[in-house]
Parts: structure tokens; sequence; C-alpha cells
């Protein structure tokens, strides 16, 4: 990752490109990004996950995880924070892409103890269940299929 000053360059991708990228709500973060951003964009974006992974940390406390109150407060601050997490969404690269880069700013700084990783991975576990719960079925496959992970479906026995 480049920092810039005043000087932003900014990835511009046409529409197919753009989906390439990030063509799923739900990441791995294999890869760390590329693009240059400013100091300014990289405390906001390091701001704004830290407030994400602390609610997600204070609303699993509070509530039960998976339960439909937990859903839908944890939810709305992800809308707030305009952080991806749902599939099909009009201009939802621009999400992917603070949920990519923010991610690492993140993974930097909370490598230093490993108090503070085990925290960090903690919180970006429940939010991975949290995202993967909301996944349609067929997302569900072609986000499999997309990370290489091949798992035969089961059917429900009674």
């Amino acid at each position: 990752m480049q920092f810039s000053g005043g000087n932003r360059k900014r990835l511009r991708l046409g529409g197919d490109q753009r989906n390439a990228c990030y063509p799923h709500s739900l990441q791995f973060y294999l890869e760390p990004p590329s693009e240059n951003i400013s100091l300014i964009e990289f405390e906001s974006l390091a701001i704004d996950r830290v407030k994400l992974l602390k609610t997600v940390e204070n609303l699993g406390v509070s509530h039960v995880k998976g339960t439909e109150q937990y859903q839908s407060k944890l939810e709305a601050e992800i809308r707030r924070l305009k952080f991806s997490f749902r599939e099909n969404v009009e201009n939802e690269y621009e999400r992917r892409r603070r949920d990519h880069i923010s991610h690492f700013i993140l993974r930097l700084a909370y490598c230093q103890s490993e108090d503070l990783r085990r925290w960090f991975i903690q919180q970006e576990m429940d939010l991975l269940r949290f995202r993967f719960s909301i996944l349609p079925k067929d997302k569900i496959q072609s986000f499999l299929k997309d990370s290489h992970l091949h798992f035969e479906a089961v059917s429900m026995v009674l």
C-alpha cells in the first residue's frame, strides 16, 4: 500500500473490471490493496473499521449472535459506515473497496501484540459469519467456487 499527499490517484475501472476486483460482498482478503490513497482517507477508513469491529464486539456481548435483533443492528451499523454486506446493491464497488482497504489497515495496526491480534481476528470472524449468513444460497455457491473451496451440499435429514 502506498500513501500520497495531495496528489491522490484513484483507480478508475469500468463496470466489468470493477466487478472483477470484488465479485462478492464477502472477502477472504487474500491480496493486499495496491492503489494509492491519501492519508486522510487512510485515517478515515481505519476509524470506520474500528467503529464497525467495536459494534460487532458490543453486539456480541449484548445480544445472542445470529438473532434477528443482532443482525438488524449490525446491518444498520454496516450500512451507516458504508461497508459492503449485501449482494446486488448498486454502487457496491466503493463499499467493497473500503472494506478491503480498511481490513488491511487494521491488520497492520493490530499485529503489535497477541491480545490485539486475538481481538481483531475474533471480530473479523464474527463479521464474516454475519455476512456469510445473509448471503443468498446461489451466491454462497458462487463465493465458495470463486474462493476455490469445494464442498458438496448435503440435504437436511430429519
